[in-house]
């Protein structure tokens, strides 16, 4: 607060500056708090008490940023959703090949399932808790609409480089895509078992689109390459 004040003597509109930056950086101490606290506990197990301890801060500060347990899950959510796209799109965009972008999506799935399990047991959480509040569902809904927007967009890149188009609309694939993966996560969770086979099944699956989009072109599928490939990638 004395960086604020500070500020606020020399220029009214750098005060504005000022707060909103110590504003910003407080509610994410809190969500780093509340995804740490989510992730050991779960959802059911949590309190705000249990993330105001972990953040170091007055219970009553999460009120003000905060307005429900729900809304912070939701908030730790869609921050970690958004570095995980991140992350994805700078993996992906450093491989030109269309069929080389497909197993290289999955594997920076797969590797999402294996590093941060806990991303989807409070995925499930949310969507679980959306089922009784319609609001929340709505927001649970756009969020699922955004990541089969971005997923889309990397599918009409693909799509769009092979010989002919697939007999599956594009936002349709996306979508059997991001549940695919969501169930994948899901499962793993329950069973606690690696996800290398159900993720290698669904790269034989999508590069069978592939060998599809040859045929309907007449052209000979590289059916060679393609085993290469997950060979490769088992």
């Amino acid at each position: 607060m004395r960086h604020i004040a500070t500020i606020g003597a020399t220029d009214e509109g750098t005060t504005v500056q000022g707060a909103d930056i110590d504003e910003a950086g407080r509610r994410s101490q809190i969500v780093r708090a509340a995804a740490a606290v989510l992730g050991r506990q779960g959802y059911a197990e949590t309190s705000l008490k249990d993330v105001a301890r972990e953040a170091k801060v007055a219970p009553g500060l999460l009120h003000y940023y905060f307005e429900s347990k729900e809304e912070l899950l939701l908030e730790v959510v869609l921050v970690t959703e958004r570095q995980m796209v991140a992350d994805w799109k700078a993996v992906v965009d450093e491989v030109d090949d269309p069929l080389e972008r497909i197993v290289t999506g999955l594997d920076q799935a797969e590797a999402r399932c294996a590093d941060q399990p806990e991303f989807f047991r409070l995925l499930l959480d949310l969507y679980t808790v959306s089922l009784s509040s319609p609001a929340l569902r709505v927001r649970c809904a756009r969020l699922r609409t955004h990541l089969v927007d971005e997923i889309e967009v990397e599918v009409r890149q693909v799509l769009g480089r092979l010989p002919a188009y697939s007999l599956v609309a594009p936002r349709e694939l996306a979508g059997a895509i991001l549940s695919a993966i969501d169930g994948i996560a899901l499962s793993g969770l329950v069973v606690q078992q690696p996800a290398a086979a159900p993720f290698h099944a669904l790269k034989v699956l999508l590069l069978s689109l592939v060998v599809t989009a040859y045929v309907t072109a007449g052209q000979e599928p590289p059916v060679a390459r393609l085993g290469e490939m997950l060979s490769r990638h088992p």
